[in-house]
């Protein structure tokens, strides 16, 4: 009887002996056949597989979402430090591009093994990405970049329109804010963290465009008939585009603006007003139109009173948001 229980036991622990050695080393620890100088990896855990192999991608993306998140915090905090509020598009369009590439990165992400703990029976996925593959990708980008950079910078420097250096100067930093976004992946994948070395700084393409702006002179003025205090509106817009709104008639440029409301009146319990803004740019010494914009306003309220208030503010705000661009769209002809 002895003997059958030590040959029963022996057969047990050789069975537990064998399922412990069956646990893939990347369950627990580094991959041989994934080392970390050559693939990023992740893991996940689930009692599905979809699961697991989902949770092994979102670990994996992790590390450049945490890239990712930096680098648009510094592009909010470029914004919030700068004179203009009409820098909001601008940092939409760059965080949009940041997020853009690294998606682009995320799905090169492959998962590579599978494995089910035979005695819990739940699910394990590795996901991998190569280092080398992603690198190339990067380095190629950056190098796109870079030049577009350069371009801009040699267009800002040597247009003799000041607004089209102006344009120029504001698409580089654009770019290069991009660039940034690009690189924090690179170095993320790059072994060393290193990635590539700019050749332009962001803090002087900013500081540099803000010089441009400053030089740019520009007197507010709105058409008989508009509505009051839009005038005011537009110097301020002005101003928290970077520009520098001018009284007097030597300013270089006139910014000519109009606002039509027309009160709707009371539908459904609700009072409406409709706004049209218009505004064209034009050189002083020439009288040449450099491009005209127009936006529609529409809002509404309980009150006939806060309906018309509502119209101004909403008219503030647009102008504050998309004068400067708007004018840098008149500086290349669109």
């Amino acid at each position: 009887m002895m003997r059958w229980l030590w040959i029963v036991a022996v057969v047990s622990l050789g069975g537990c002996a064998s399922v412990k050695t069956d646990v893939p080393d990347w369950v627990t620890g580094n991959s041989a056949k994934y080392p970390e100088n050559r693939f990023l990896i992740g893991r996940g855990q689930a009692d599905g597989l979809e699961d697991a192999r989902n949770r092994a991608r979102a670990d994996l993306a992790k590390v450049f979402q945490v890239a990712v998140a930096a680098e648009t915090r510094d592009v909010t905090e470029f914004a919030s430090t700068t004179e203009s509020g009409g820098q909001a598009r601008t940092e939409s369009q760059v965080k949009r591009s940041i997020v853009t590439r690294t998606d682009q990165i995320v799905r090169g992400i492959q998962i590579s093994e599978v494995w089910q703990d035979p005695a819990t029976k739940s699910q394990h996925a590795l996901a991998t990405l190569p280092r080398l593959q992603a690198s190339i990708g990067l380095r190629e980008e950056i190098e796109r970049l870079d030049a577009a950079t350069r371009g801009y910078v040699a267009q800002a420097r040597n247009s003799p329109d000041l607004l089209a250096q102006v344009a120029s100067a504001s698409r580089a930093l654009e770019v290069q804010r991009g660039r940034d976004g690009v690189q924090k992946a690179l170095q993320v994948v790059d072994i060393t963290g290193r990635g590539v070395e700019p050749e332009f700084n962001s803090g002087q393409l900013a500081s540099d465009l803000d010089a441009l702006l400053k030089r740019v002179r520009m007197k507010p003025q709105a058409t008989p008939g508009s509505q009051d205090g839009l005038e005011r509106m537009l110097s301020a817009a002005l101003s928290s585009a970077g520009f520098v709104p001018e009284a007097g008639a030597n300013a270089p440029y006139v910014l000519v603006g109009s606002l039509q409301l027309d009160d709707l009146g009371l539908i459904e319990g609700w009072f409406w007003m409709r706004g049209t803004l218009e505004v064209h740019l034009t050189e002083a010494a020439s009288g040449k139109v450099r491009g005209n914009k127009r936006w529609e306003i529409k809002t509404s309220s309980a009150q006939k009173a806060t309906a018309q208030r509502r119209t101004l503010d909403e008219v503030d705000a647009v102008l504050r948001k998309e004068l400067r661009p708007t004018i840098l769209r008149f500086a290349v002809g669109n």
